[in-house]
């Protein structure tokens, strides 16, 4: 039994990029203006010191950016963390092995995959894959 229902191979993480690039700048564009008025996303709230000029709980931008999370998410992608820039595909090697195929914003391709637990620090080449 595997973990993630949705397993992604090489090529189609691959189709995944162009879109993948359009909505993590996004996010890091969304973050940057949360952070400037004071807003913590993983904490869901406004920081000590901060009144925000609204009286919804959540800023638009914070809504916007968890809705580009969800989408990718109800897509089988992972994102992991949103300051590194990370997005994990569940994938299958070889003989069924449950892995992350690994992609970071700044490059051109799926050129890594880790296992599970193993983490940015864990990326092995693809040519391994």
């Amino acid at each position: 039994m595997y973990q993630y229902k949705k397993h992604f191979t090489v090529d189609e993480a691959k189709t995944y990029l162009p879109r993948l690039k359009f909505e993590v700048n996004q996010i890091i564009q969304l973050k940057i203006k949360l952070d400037a008025v004071g807003y913590d996303v993983y904490l869901r709230k406004y920081r000590p010191g901060y009144n925000p000029d609204t009286l919804n709980e959540f800023p638009d931008e914070f809504l916007q950016l968890m809705d580009i999370i969800q989408a990718l998410q109800d897509d089988g992608i992972q994102i992991k963390g949103i300051e590194q820039d990370l997005v994990d595909f569940p994938a299958l090697r070889k003989i069924d092995e449950e892995v992350f195929l690994c992609w970071k914003i700044d490059e051109d391709d799926i050129k890594y995959w880790h296992s599970l637990n193993g983490g940015f620090r864990g990326r092995r080449p693809i040519e391994d894959f």
